[in-house]
């Protein structure tokens, strides 16, 4: 053995040419073998298959101050990125069907991953095409229906799916984490050295600049081009006394139905679309037409003259619905001036709503809010310890404000939810900031954001034993005596165990 491999040494130490020719056919037939199971591997696909695309045609200011006032509760979208290449090129894209997609992505090797990659760009690339840079105004949007806002993942991807699923022609994006939608651009186009700004959560990926927005035309499904967003049922309204003042754009139809009223305000950006009869009228929430005092039903029960299971209202009484356009007369924000003079604290217990009293906060008064958090060293005890803590804290975080604080205006939760525009506008008061009625009523109609939170799971037990009510009721009545003391509104009657 040892003498035939010197003689194979040696055959090929005269003729080097010759062993470099054989590598190279080592190298040759293994790159064969293996192109080869690549192929063996991936199932059959037919043209139109393999080849998607063919087929479908803040700026610097002064320090935070703390805003707000002192807020009690009980206790009561983020939205995470799609995992799937199904969720993430969805129906609201033109496209083959799920089991098409479902084929395209079952590639397996190498060889089939880099096909792969280039399909997933060719796809993307039809799905939306960027239009250019545009200058933005927080005075006069560009592009006026929803927004929002991701400081820590905004993608180009995330915010071209949000308008799309919401039927929005364009989408912009902005400062790195700031989306738009809508349906027409207003705005001038500009040079795209101004949107020089990455995205917080695509690395390499622009999202426009500072006040100058990425814009990009979506190319809807033919159903997400047919709706525009969900409407939301707000209810039946007394025609209002100014009618062209209340609801400025008005137009005939004589096949009217919900979809279509509600289409035409959206197309003409109004948050509000009116159904009278067979006419449809759109329009912002004001003084003149607030919303707050809602009629029965029944006086709204005109058949649809297109569609007879729906109610279109009379010329009378307006069934109202709002539209998925944004009421920008409340998004502008901005930081205080200078210093603040005086510290005001939302002083809340944990799970009490601070953060959508902040939204909400922010939205009436326009300049942002601050938080400081201090209470994750209680959600880590077990239950039974965790009431024993809990409750107590509770008491002596609203007793000890109720005692140091010079000035102090109580809000519930509950009262909040339940009259937001009285409520709210106590708190602006209480800032020193001018209570504008319009504000107020554009706040009511964006008073989720982005923190509405599902509905709490009710449980079918009550993990509450008798000696747990029992403390936890002394405690509240310490309170609820507490604040009547100070002549202010007692804890609300369904904070009692039951």
């Amino acid at each position: 053995m040892a003498k035939l491999w010197f003689k194979f040494q040696r055959y090929f130490r005269r003729k080097p040419v010759r062993f470099f020719t054989f590598l190279a056919l080592y190298l040759t037939a293994g790159s064969l073998v293996f192109l080869h199971s690549g192929f063996v591997g991936q199932p059959a696909v037919s043209e139109n298959q393999a080849n998607p695309a063919a087929a479908g045609g803040l700026a610097e200011g002064a320090e935070l101050p703390f805003l707000g006032d002192m807020h009690l509760g009980r206790g009561f979208r983020d939205t995470g990125e799609a995992s799937s290449m199904a969720r993430r090129y969805g129906p609201w894209f033109k496209g083959k069907d799920g089991n098409e997609r479902a084929k395209l992505g079952d590639y397996g090797g190498a060889w089939s991953r880099a096909l792969k990659g280039r399909v997933v760009r060719e796809k993307e690339e039809e799905r939306a095409k960027y239009i250019g840079c545009y200058l933005d105004d927080t005075q006069s949007r560009a592009l006026r229906g929803v927004s929002f806002f991701d400081y820590k993942k905004m993608t180009i991807f995330r915010c071209q799916d949000n308008c799309a699923e919401r039927g929005y022609l364009y989408a912009g994006l902005e400062f790195g984490a700031e989306c738009y939608c809508g349906h027409k651009i207003q705005a001038v186009n500009v040079s795209e050295a101004e949107c020089d700004m990455e995205c917080k959560g695509e690395r390499g990926s622009v999202c426009g600049g500072a006040n100058h927005l990425s814009v990009y035309r979506l190319q809807l499904a033919q159903e997400s081009a047919r709706r525009y967003g969900s409407a939301v049922f707000r209810g039946c309204f007394r025609r209002p006394d100014n009618l062209s003042l209340a609801l400025p754009v008005t137009a005939a139809m004589l096949n009217m139905s919900v979809d279509k009223c509600v289409d035409f305000c959206t197309e003409k950006e109004y948050p509000l679309a009116a159904l009278a009869g067979n006419a449809c009228h759109c329009g912002f929430p004001t003084t003149r037409f607030p919303l707050h005092d809602r009629e029965d039903e029944q006086l709204c029960a005109q058949k649809c003259s297109a569609e007879e299971f729906e109610s279109c209202g009379t010329p009378s009484y307006f069934i109202v619905y709002q539209t998925q356009v944004q009421d920008n007369r409340c998004m502008d924000r901005r930081f205080l001036p200078g210093k603040s003079k005086q510290l005001i604290a939302l002083a809340s217990f944990p799970g009490a709503g601070n953060t959508w009293a902040r939204h909400l906060i922010e939205l009436a008064t326009g300049f942002y809010t601050g938080s400081y958090y201090f209470d994750g060293s209680l959600y880590n005890k077990e239950w039974p310890e965790f009431v024993r803590n809990y409750a107590p804290w509770w008491a002596t975080h609203t007793l000890d404000w109720l005692k140091f604080g010079k000035k102090v205006l109580v809000v519930h939760f509950e009262d909040l939810k339940q009259d937001l525009f009285v409520q709210l506008g106590r708190m602006v008061s209480l800032l020193g900031v001018a209570v504008r009625e319009d504000r107020l009523l554009c706040v009511e109609s964006q008073k989720d954001g982005n923190f509405k939170r599902s509905g709490l799971r009710k449980l079918e037990y009550d993990p509450y034993t008798a000696d747990m009510q029992k403390t936890i009721s002394a405690y509240i009545k310490m309170v609820d005596a507490a604040l009547k003391g100070r002549n202010l509104t007692g804890v609300p009657d369904d904070y009692y165990p039951r």
